[in-house]
Formats: structure tokens, sequence, C-alpha cells
């Protein structure tokens, strides 16, 4: 989701965010931004955030921290994702896919998705979705509703289509390097799913 600190006045603003699935930086990929002027004390902190004071000796009293936005480092961590992370990064830039370009296509694959869904005409009971949320509004996946979420993907597994569900949702999730043609391929395997589902 392209956004900006500057133009979105967010400069004052803590900003939570992490990679690991629509910007494939891998497990454990996350950032904290901290506002320039930012005083507080963490609550929970770990020694990385110790890191710049380590040298000072002799220290008593309560927990210290470094300067600035390392006083909210953790404990040791992998950061093998981070690696990963600056190649991808790098490999967006070298393609021009910029946030702009890659929301487009995403808006683009998840309304395709929509309209293929749609045209299943499939018993609501069965499978829908929510239509009263616009295609603007939505994240990087479709997500539908059915009561037999968990054997929808299954069977879409079994046809070569990865999809994922949670509970009673079966979220569809298209990426950058997946064709309109493909994407069709997907809904044509869950219609074939569908028809083939036993009735309850």
């Amino acid at each position: 989701m392209p956004f900006s600190l500057r133009q979105d006045r967010l400069g004052e603003a803590f900003v939570v965010g992490g990679g690991y699935k629509y910007c494939q930086l891998g497990e454990g990929n996350c950032f904290l931004r901290i506002p320039p002027e930012c005083t507080l004390r963490p609550v929970i902190t770990g020694w990385f955030g110790e890191f710049e004071t380590l040298t000072a000796g002799g220290a008593t009293g309560p927990v210290t921290y470094g300067p600035g936005p390392a006083r909210f480092a953790g404990a040791t961590y992998d950061p093998t994702s981070h690696y990963r992370a600056a190649r991808v990064f790098d490999f967006f830039e070298e393609q021009d896919l910029t946030p702009v370009l890659l929301r487009q296509v995403s808006q683009h694959q998840v309304g395709l998705l929509a309209g293929l869904c749609d045209a299943l005409d499939a018993d609501p009971r069965l499978i829908t979705r929510e239509r009263a949320v616009t295609i603007p509004e939505l994240g990087a996946f479709l997500a539908l509703q059915s009561p037999r979420a968990e054997e929808l993907c299954r069977r879409l597994r079994d046809r070569g289509v990865v999809a994922d569900y949670r509970r009673d949702v079966l979220r569809l999730g298209p990426a950058p390097y997946l064709s309109d043609a493909q994407l069709r391929a997907a809904m044509e395997a869950l219609r074939s799913v569908i028809r083939e589902l036993p009735a309850t």
C-alpha cells in the first residue's frame, strides 16, 4: 500500500509494518518507525537496545537505552529476512516495480478475481464474497466466505492452485508474477471444485 509520511502528514506518527507476505521479505521482517523527537522509554526491551551504552560501563539503576529508535530494539533475532528484503527491494527497483505500480497490479488482479467469482454464480450458502466492500477498499487478497473453506482449499491445492483459509474464509492472494490467464485458470479450478463437492 503506497503512502508518504510527508504527504499524509505522518511526520510525528509511529508507524508499524511488515513485509512478510506482500512485499515478499520473508518471515520475521517488520519495522517500527519512531517520530524524530520521541523520548519515550519502552516497557519491554532487549540487549540490542543497549548496544550504544555498553561501553559506558558501571551502569546502575534503571535499564539504559541507546538514543533514538535503538531503545526499541529487542533481544537476539535472526536477521536473514533483512538480507532477503534488501535483495527484494533491489529487484523491485531494477524492474521498476514501484509501490504505486504494484498496488495498481494488485487492485487489477483482485478485481479480476472478484468478477470471476461473481460469474461462478455459485450457491451463496456454499461460497460467497462480501460485495459491500469495494475493490479499492480491499487488501491484497480476495476473501470468500464458505463453511467448507478448508475442503475447498485442499481441493484447489490438488489442482495446483495455492490458496489458504482461516476458519470459514477461503483466501485467494494473487501476486505480480501471475498472469491474468493463470488467475482465470485458478477460478476455473474453483468452479470445478464447487461442482464436484458432495451435497451436505
